[in-house]
């Protein structure tokens, strides 16, 4: 060992920081994992005094590419013991995806602590939708007292001045959690102007990452895999695809009983109207503009689905191998001012009803009837 590499093993020992992009601490000896960078890039931007971020954000921040995943048992751990030093929480959430990202389970954990939520992606919901419609129907679903309920989409900036006015005003530390990919860094991004890296892929923050607004310091926490989401089933560059980016689109069925439907490649399902099944029900489902809904009763296409995938049934994006999932099936009965929300994918809100789904789709995804959140046009106090 020369010098030279003597006088950098000695650095590497001592000199400590981490990724102002992920949070991670910076590492040079485990290329593809969180932190690292090439230790001569490190010396080299140290030097020209240059922002020091990860190989794996720089390759986010500036290609698109993700390079490593996060460890979800060492994200859960540490989350548990970060929370024990914030009294404040920001809880953020993806309102298209709110049963999949709303956690009742989170929120039990947060009862001792002052809770600020964020209902984030406003602009992906049908422009029909209001804001004071979307908050009311939050309120009943959020069931806490005088919760403190912000709406905003970051691609329009709406909420995000008033999320941000309010901010300045607190003093002391907030800590910002929520599911993978329910747009925290987005936000933290648009209220501090911060050089955190935002990307579609899930898991990027993998460390606290520290934002100051005014007098708080706002400590973003990785998010959390809660493993009962259709989304989470696919690879992060699939994840990324299938992700709403906008207004989500919405189709209208009305199937006659021998019809299957499928959305995307994983979920299928039959429907009856309940009444009367020579009467054919009505619904819309709402999803990401890239998921693929395809109608059929040929029997050769409904046996032999997996040929489809990535072309006429997306998600999955690619070949996908179906052996290692394992199904299961549903008998759910949708009246007509409830809607089915089928978590991390979609959502089907029923016209004509009520309606006997017939569900089949992966074990560990949860399906939920709830209120309808697209409701007949009708008037709504202002909050």
């Amino acid at each position: 060992m020369t010098n030279n590499q003597g006088a950098s093993m000695t650095h590497r020992d001592t000199k400590k920081s981490e990724c102002p992009g992920c949070g991670a601490e910076i590492q040079f000896e485990h290329p593809g994992k969180p932190g690292f960078i090439p230790y001569e890039v490190y010396e080299k931007r140290l030097k020209e005094g240059k922002e020091i971020i990860c190989q794996r954000c720089f390759k986010l921040k500036n290609y698109g590419m993700f390079t490593s995943e996060a460890d979800e048992d060492q994200i859960m751990d540490f989350l548990m013991k970060v929370l024990k030093k914030f009294k404040n929480v920001m809880y953020v959430f993806d309102v298209f995806d709110f049963e999949g990202t709303f956690r009742p389970e989170i929120i039990e954990l947060l009862e001792k602590n002052n809770v600020i939520f964020v209902a984030n992606k406003f602009d992906t919901l049908p422009k029909t939708v209001g804001a004071n419609q979307l908050k009311q129907w939050l309120i009943k679903r959020i069931n806490v007292p005088n919760a403190q309920i912000y709406i905003t989409s970051t691609k329009n900036r709406f909420g995000i001045s008033k999320l941000k006015k309010d901010l300045e005003r607190l003093t002391g530390s907030i800590l910002v959690l929520g599911v993978t990919n329910v747009g925290k860094s987005s936000i933290l991004k648009s209220i501090t102007e911060s050089s955190v890296t935002v990307s579609p892929y899930p898991g990027t923050t993998i460390g606290l990452v520290e934002h100051k607004i005014g007098k708080l310091k706002i400590f973003d926490a990785p998010g959390i895999v809660v493993g009962d989401r259709m989304i989470e089933l696919f690879d992060p560059e699939c994840q990324s695809k299938i992700l709403a980016k906008g207004e989500v689109t919405r189709k209208t069925f009305k199937p006659y009983p021998e019809e299957m439907i499928f959305i995307g490649g994983l979920c299928k399902l039959n429907a009856v109207y309940v009444p009367d099944e020579t009467l054919r029900p009505i619904f819309q489902i709402y999803a990401p503009e890239n998921v693929a809904f395809h109608k059929t009763k040929n029997e050769n296409f409904i046996n032999n689905y997996s040929k489809y995938f990535g072309k006429v049934l997306v998600p999955p994006c690619g070949k996908f191998d179906v052996s290692i999932l394992n199904f299961k099936e549903e008998e759910i009965v949708v009246d007509e001012n409830q809607e089915l929300s089928i978590s991390g994918f979609c959502w089907i809100n029923v016209k004509r009803g009520p309606v006997k789904f017939k569900l089949t789709l992966p074990q560990d995804v949860n399906v939920y009837v709830r209120e309808a959140l697209m409701q007949p046009k009708r008037k709504f106090n202002k909050i």
